[in-house]
């Protein structure tokens, strides 16, 4: 059942991309397609409803996408050209622009209007907040490309933290999985905690699996953070950063054991419940998912213009 699931939230993701104008050929549409993304979305929301697998494919997609929009057409390395497009895609979900005709705009209005009406006026400014600063953190990166300011180990695990884009993709997830960030008098600090560890764990796995793609691309990663800061192999630069994770993913789940083992009353431990296992679900895809997605394979390499 969940394999079916899967396979028809992909199907969904793609036909949506093609009418929001997100793919445009044959090529861009079978590389969206080894993503895999139905599987993210079925794996992280096993129990939603069709139409929010299909919502959170959707999101996945476009995540990925706008973050591949960067990598894949070098972007990345014009800073005002970064700031521009967040810009416009910020005013969409602020409701100074709404998203016409084809693209990333489109797509994200389409997307935004099917989520924000759903959830609070809270949830909607914490996922502002968050995308906010998913975008600051994408125009740093551009700037220091540009300028060829490679960071230090610390300062990239800080950054890397806010360009996975883990934190809005866990917003949308309160939605589509029904698990509202809960409202706690105490614990809102292991709370955010928690966040960041899964945004870590999701950030440096994605960079482990992703190092010769980004190698490919001369893009830095935690693999080629680690060989430049202690002058070692990519190989050994490699296992540093398997270690740093399996570590993370430690934090992770003695941050869950502590939430859930708050002593609260029954409604409100249903909800801590509910949100730390929908986070645990969120980690535990996406380490499955970049097992096995094809999104870096050298197959899918950007062609030559």
């Amino acid at each position: 059942m969940g394999e079916v699931r899967a396979e028809k939230a992909g199907a969904a993701v793609l036909t949506w991309a093609r009418n929001a104008g997100l793919v445009g050929d044959a090529f861009e549409e079978e590389r969206l397609a080894a993503m895999r993304l139905g599987r993210l979305a079925e794996l992280t929301a096993p129990e939603a409803s069709d139409r929010d697998l299909e919502l959170t494919a959707q999101w996945a997609a476009f995540i990925c996408l706008v973050d591949d929009r960067f990598d894949r057409s070098r972007l990345d390395a014009r800073p005002e050209e970064v700031a521009s497009l967040f810009a416009r895609l910020l005013e969409v979900i602020t409701g100074g622009h709404a998203g016409r005709g084809k693209g990333f705009e489109h797509a994200l209005d389409d997307l935004w209007r099917r989520t924000a009406p759903r959830m609070s006026t809270q949830w909607q400014e914490r996922f502002i907040a968050d995308y906010r600063d998913f975008a600051l953190a994408m125009h740093e990166e551009a700037l220091g490309r540009a300028e060829r300011a490679p960071l230090g180990l610390s300062a990239y695990v800080l950054r890397r933290r806010r360009t996975i884009t883990a934190l809005p993709m866990a917003d949308i997830l309160e939605c589509t999985t029904g698990a509202p960030w809960p409202a706690l008098p105490t614990g809102g600090g292991l709370m955010r905690a928690l966040r960041r560890a899964a945004a870590d764990v999701a950030g440096w796995t994605n960079d482990l699996v992703s190092a010769e793609d980004d190698l490919r691309e001369d893009r830095d990663n935690l693999v080629t953070v680690l060989s430049r800061e202690h002058g070692c192999s990519l190989s050994s630069a490699r296992d540093q950063a398997t270690v740093m994770r399996d570590d993370r993913l430690r934090d992770f789940h003695a941050l869950a054991a502590s939430l859930t083992a708050m002593p609260l009353p029954g409604t409100e431990r249903e909800g801590v419940r509910r949100y730390v296992a929908t986070l645990g679900s969120f980690v535990a895809a996406t380490l499955h998912w970049l097992d096995v997605t094809h999104r870096f394979d050298a197959h899918w390499a950007p062609r030559p213009s």
